[in-house]
């Protein structure tokens, strides 16, 4: 197959401004204003008096926070909250209807007088009447604050404990770290023979963590703080079990190191064996974050996984290689990219107690990437089992902390994989496993876990490989519980994630489980990934299976695209990916899905995401799929921009066979994860229109940029234009506007009939549109992004590549 450079994506000099949103609620007018308000107030005194009669031990009590619940029908405007007097913490998932707040003046002033004047006890020009969405003011209590796994397993003896101690953040960094060194001299002063501290802590741009050593009866003391967010336990890694696989290294030729410009992986995991010959002339740097000391982690930045057996080298060998079982098959091991390795956990795969895995991400990433250029895909593939996202939860802290650096470090370009996490199982468990297989999956115990709903990052599934045992292929106790190459494993994980947003984004291969009677057998030579061993002396290669290797298999071809396109950003990077995707020919009868069954739809996305990504359509055209592309546009944050697409051959509509076009949008807002109304501070979609003049859609949008409603720009738009010109001319694209547009990574695509009518008279033009959710003007006015338009057709013989090149060109001679 040939092999094309992708083609330039057309772009009009149209931007259409938005309007900014407005400030209050927005439904009728209540009925019992007076009475109301005075309930309001009583409940504002109750929280001022208990504020004054509290004291705390710890110093944790400059403010007075509370939380407003809202009406459900009803809406306020953070904007409105400073003439109240009061600031935000956070917004409570839209299901909860309530935002947190807290204020410095204990007597409340101005909001009382505002709630004055709301119910009519004193006279005012104004009547407040955005209050009519306050249902009630509710103080926190210690059940608001106690995090998941602490209420999974709550402290039972009067012992020092490791937690992880989450403040509200005011927004002024330096008054946090005083809080927060104020609260560690009185842990070390508590008694004379007190062993709690704060051993480590990350004050961020809106997250205040420190990782605290504290006893049972401090530990409740803590829960009554009002300035404290959540205590929860830290972290535990989930890690997957090998199985050896002999092949001796004579039958190998020497491995050549990559090309220097070549792009590399930096894996966060249990270190690396740098001494293994098939991964040191591919090693750039390992190291040991943060414990320079090696008082927990002992020895050198080698792998120190003793528990199971080689995690870290085993996810590093796919990120060098992708497939090895291929590799040993053409006898020839060329690595693809470079590795970096940073070892983050124990010789049982345990994180440091005293450090925030917060700041061993950060500082390893901030090492890594300032030292090296070319490393820009951080590959983590570990995770914790028991933190399992639930709808209408709030963003995890490690997730939060990956989207904060890959926003921050926006000009290094970094592409973030992570592995959706893996699905245990209880022993003896093996005939519920393979009978209950593959419908548990969309369980609510097999949703994908912490840090796998990074907003940011490419979040991984795993598929079955379809081959059977080769240790026992006879014997018919033994059953391959997926069996199908393409079927999801038994082990994987399912989304959506936070804010409904599409999760995990891809799958490939990590392998299936074998059941033995009752018995579940894991890391089975034939159905598991074929990686690369820690104890090399005795075997260089081993079997594993998990999401883990999976995630890796995608860090390996996100390196080789940086490769590739070396002044890529990371959002054409993950838009090229996720636009190759393409979903496994078998699929099991539980996922199937037509055109029209959104229910059945809907789990496949769950299931599968997007696809399973192919590296040569990510990197090439050919004479059968174009791609058109735009990278690192910069788009006005409440305004839209417009794309010509060329109008579709002939040829191409009238040729049998299967044609596709694909949009895949790819941009990088800022995220907070105390906002439960929108995780993301900006938001993006886009909107494709056919058999329709460029006039007319301006005109359209001009129209609705006119309208009240702002939340319904786009949705006022649509309705104009079908309304004028027939439902025909907007493209409906699969999965839908509403769902793609909760996450920062979306792909919608058509499949384009034999029948179809309106693509080859004239240009498509697709709408791109930029929204302001929580982020504020003069911080965040500008969004990059990058967009990738493909069409495809499944006939190799039909020429549509040159004819839609001459077209593009012809479109931007004419724009020109």
């Amino acid at each position: 197959m040939s092999q094309f450079e992708h083609l330039e994506l057309p772009r009009t000099s149209i931007e259409l401004p938005r309007r900014s949103k407005g400030g209050g609620g927005n439904s009728s007018r209540r009925s019992d204003r007076s009475s109301h308000g005075r309930q309001l107030l009583e409940q504002a005194s109750i929280l001022t008096q208990r504020s004054k009669q509290k004291t705390s031990p710890f110093h944790l009590n400059p403010k007075l926070i509370f939380k407003i619940k809202l009406s459900p029908d009803r809406t306020l405007q953070e904007s409105a909250l400073s003439p109240l007097g009061l600031t935000l913490l956070a917004q409570e998932p839209k299901a909860n209807k309530a935002i947190v707040v807290f204020t410095s003046d204990e007597e409340l002033t101005q909001f009382r007088s505002r709630l004055e004047a709301y119910s009519g006890i004193r006279d005012s020009q104004y009547e407040y009447g955005h209050l009519d969405a306050i249902e009630a003011l509710v103080p926190l209590e210690p059940s608001d604050r106690i995090g998941r796994l602490l209420e999974l397993e709550p402290i039972q003896v009067d012992e020092p404990d490791v937690f992880d101690l989450e403040l509200w953040h005011t927004g002024d960094r330096a008054e946090m770290n005083k809080y927060l060194d104020e609260l560690d001299e009185v842990l070390r002063n508590w008694s004379n023979d007190s062993a709690m501290q704060i051993s480590d802590r990350y004050v961020g741009e809106y997250l205040c963590i420190a990782r605290i050593k504290v006893i049972h009866e401090v530990l409740n003391l803590l829960l009554e703080e009002e300035f404290v967010k959540e205590i929860d336990r830290r972290p535990k890694p989930s890690f997957e079990t090998p199985a050896e696989y002999s092949i001796p290294l004579s039958d190998f030729p020497e491995v050549d190191s990559p090309p220097e410009q070549n792009c590399g992986v930096l894996v966060v995991d249990s270190g690396v064996q740098r001494g293994h010959p098939l991964i040191a002339p591919a090693l750039g740097e390992a190291e040991v974050f943060p414990d320079s000391a090696r008082k927990l982690i002992t020895g050198s930045a080698d792998d120190g996984d003793e528990k199971t057996g080689g995690h870290g080298t085993g996810v590093s060998g796919i990120a060098i290689y992708g497939d090895i079982k291929q590799s040993i098959k053409n006898r020839l091991f060329q690595p693809t990219t470079w590795l970096f390795s940073a070892r983050v956990t124990d010789s049982n795969n345990e994180y440091d107690p005293d450090s925030l895995l917060e700041n061993q991400l950060n500082d390893a990433i901030q090492h890594f990437t300032q030292s090296y250029r070319n490393c820009k895909v951080i590959n983590i593939s570990l995770g914790d089992s028991r933190l399992t996202f639930r709808d209408g939860q709030k963003q995890f802290r490690l997730a939060a902390k990956i989207d904060e650096i890959a926003y921050e470090l926006q000009h290094r370009n970094l592409v973030f994989v992570i592995s959706a996490g893996n699905l245990p199982y209880k022993a003896g468990s093996g005939e519920q496993v393979r009978t209950g297989y593959p419908n548990y999956l969309l369980s609510k115990e097999a949703r994908i876990i912490e840090p796998a709903t990074s907003a940011i990052a490419l979040t991984v599934g795993s598929l079955s490989l379809g081959s059977g045992s080769l240790q026992y292929p006879e014997d018919a106790k033994r059953n391959i519980v997926a069996r199908v190459q393409g079927y999801p494993s038994p082990f994987t994980r399912s989304g959506f994630g936070v804010d409904g947003m599409i999760k995990p984004d891809l799958v490939d291969f990590g392998g299936d489980l074998v059941v033995d009677g009752s018995r579940v057998i894991i890391n089975e030579p034939g159905t598991s990934i074929l990686t690369l061993a820690k104890d090399y002396a005795g075997s260089m290669f081993r079997a594993y299976c998990g999401t883990s290797f999976a995630a890796s298999r995608v860090a390996n071809i996100a390196a080789q695209l940086f490769t590739q396109f070396p002044n890529a950003t990371s959002n054409l990077i993950r838009a090229l990916i996720v636009n190759s995707a393409t979903l496994p020919i078998e699929i099991p009868n539980v996922f199937q899905a037509k055109r029209k069954d959104k229910k059945q739809l809907l789990k496949q996305l769950k299931i599968y995401g997007y696809g399973q990504a192919d590296l040569y359509r990510a990197k090439y055209s050919a004479e059968n799929y174009v791609v058109l592309l735009e990278d690192n546009v910069q788009i006005p944050v409440g305004s839209f921009q417009i794309y010509e697409i060329p109008s579709l051959p002939d040829e191409y509509l009238e040729t049998k066979g299967d044609r596709t076009l694909s949009i895949a949008l790819a941009f990088d807002p800022p995220t907070r994860p105390t906002r439960g109304d929108s995780y993301l501070g900006v938001t993006m979609e886009f909107n494709l229109f056919k058999n329709l003049d460029k006039d007319n859609i301006v005109n359209a949008f001009v129209k609705a940029n006119k309208e009240n409603s702002t939340e319904s720009f786009t949705e006022i738009s649509l309705t104009e234009l079908k309304k004028r010109y027939g439902s025909g001319i907007s493209i409906d694209l699969f999965p839908g506007s509403n769902l793609r547009k909760k996450a920062s990574l979306q792909r919608g695509q058509v499949t384009i009939t034999s029948r179809a009518r309106g693509y080859n008279h004239q240009s498509l033009y697709l709408v791109v549109s930029c929204g302001r959710k929580w982020a504020k003007k003069g911080e965040k006015d500008v969004q990059r992004y990058a967009l990738v338009v493909s069409i495809s057709h499944s006939s190799p013989e039909i020429n549509l590549y040159n004819q839609i090149r001459l077209r593009t060109q012809v479109a931007q001679r004419i724009r020109v």
